[in-house]
């Protein structure tokens, strides 16, 4: 949360180090009205956050404690405190300023609940519209997660799960909730996880060594519950050859498509579809970037690097596949291109990625600079000028591929805001604002999940 040579919060507000609560929350509030974008323009931005930062540190008892204890050697906190008079409820005032911590230009989403997860840097965020309400689950770097339940705006019922501690601990990477939500799936580098998510309770571990995965965007899952209550787990992996001496690396032309049955033994898979991009005896380049399967898992889409015929560059192939092909002759299912198109050069082409349940639409990033968005039925794509996305930029697309959520985070200007672009018309309807770094990013239907590195989670909605 804090960095490594910690800002004075006390010189930002311009108050002692024993103010009390209300002496806090009086000081924010003239800072506010001088320094808020809405007032003082695109130039009070840097500022506003820097104050919106040092208020969420000393407003909250628990983290201005820790704030005390870690620059305690820094700076002078020798006075007393004296932090005992009982906080005054102005209504008129705290409603007018309780939404600045975390706010937003005017735009199609306000300001929803906020989840304190206590996980510190979250790193994977998922969530689905149940007939509970709205479940959400996150990640954290340490491998381990919670899941809540929100009804009437307020996150009930935490959840934890955690990732099995035999195999190397990753930060969950990736979360995918079964159709009703009550199965989830994560990942990493290294193994998948299934979790019940009423209880916790992990239900299955796959290591992942023997299938050389490169990123955790290079593999998929989606979990199924059948009216009988048998569930079952469909996972896109790099292909493994039958023949153990073969090269690991042709694994990255081809993906297994795997079913388990959740209550058959952990070891006990189903036979794979295969997927082959390019036949092991092409010795031209190719290579699987990104696989994500449709939630219903009848579609596969990937996006590959390969060496084309026509072109001296390697180029981004971008392919949908259609899961549940026959033969001419039927019976087995033979998975089929359904759609491919070329997107541009590789070495242009960069993560994050995003892309709709139904794999219609992927994003990426093109250039350093822009993001190509493109429809996988349709075989086209566009562009949007988003500006310098750094390593750590964070995207997310609307379930309907209309709006795209851009954290770009290569500034300070930009860190700990998102943009939410319309796709259909290139431009940006709203921004976001945070006190802190955004870490992931999610979309329940029209609602925004963002993560932030404290921990913090907000619901735009």
């Amino acid at each position: 949360m804090l960095m490594d040579t910690p800002e004075n919060y006390y010189a930002i507000l311009g108050i002692p180090v024993d103010a009390d609560s209300d002496t806090v929350k009086r000081a924010y509030r003239q800072l506010a009205r001088r320094f808020h974008p809405d007032l003082a323009g695109p130039e009070g931005a840097i500022e506003m956050k820097r104050i919106n930062r040092a208020y969420d540190v000393l407003s909250n008892p628990d983290k201005r404690q820790q704030y005390d204890t870690i620059i305690g050697g820094v700076i002078d906190l020798r006075y007393p405190r004296q932090r005992t008079r009982p906080q005054r409820f102005d209504n008129a005032d705290d409603l007018e300023f309780s939404g600045l911590n975390i706010f937003s230009t005017r735009g199609p989403l306000r300001a929803g609940p906020v989840i304190h997860s206590g996980l510190g840097v979250v790193s994977a965020l998922s969530g689905i519209q149940t007939v509970q309400g709205l479940r959400i689950a996150a990640g954290s770097l340490d491998g381990k997660g919670m899941l809540w339940q929100l009804a009437n705006g307020k996150a009930e019922n935490p959840v934890n799960i955690a990732a099995d501690p035999t195999t190397q601990v990753e930060s969950l990477r990736e979360l995918r909730f079964s159709s009703a939500g009550s199965l989830l799936a994560g990942w990493h580098r290294m193994a998948l996880h299934v979790w019940d998510t009423f209880s916790g309770t992990r239900l299955w571990s796959y290591p992942l060594t023997e299938r050389a995965v490169s990123a955790h965007y290079s593999l998929d899952a989606a979990l199924h519950v059948a009216s009988d209550g048998k569930s079952q787990i469909q996972m896109a992996l790099p292909h493994l050859p039958e023949d153990v001496r073969a090269p690991r690396s042709r694994g990255v032309r081809g993906t297994d498509i795997i079913p388990h049955d959740l209550q058959a033994a952990a070891t006990q898979m189903g036979e794979p579809l295969i997927c082959s991009e390019e036949g092991n005896e092409n010795r031209r380049f190719w290579a699987i970037r990104l696989r994500v399967l449709s939630q219903d898992a009848r579609t596969l889409m990937t996006l590959s690097c390969a060496q084309v015929p026509h072109e001296q560059q390697q180029m981004v192939i971008v392919r949908r596949w259609d899961l549940t092909a026959k033969s001419r002759l039927g019976g087995k299912a033979r998975p089929q291109i359904t759609t491919a198109i070329e997107v541009g050069n590789c070495a242009d082409c960069a993560p994050p990625y995003a892309t709709t349940p139904d794999v219609r639409v992927v994003a990426f990033v093109y250039l350093g600079q822009k993001l190509r968005i493109c429809d996988t039925i349709a075989g086209t794509y566009s562009e949007l000028l988003s500006g310098t996305m750094g390593s750590s930029a964070r995207l997310a697309l609307s379930p309907d591929g209309q709006w795209l959520a851009v954290a770009r985070e290569d500034s300070e200007i930009n860190e700990g805001v998102i943009d939410l672009w319309s796709v259909s018309t290139g431009q940006i309807v709203q921004k976001f604002y945070h006190p802190w770094q955004v870490s992931a990013l999610h979309f329940i239907d029209k609602q925004l999940i963002a993560a932030l590195t404290d921990g913090t989670i907000q619901i735009w909605h």
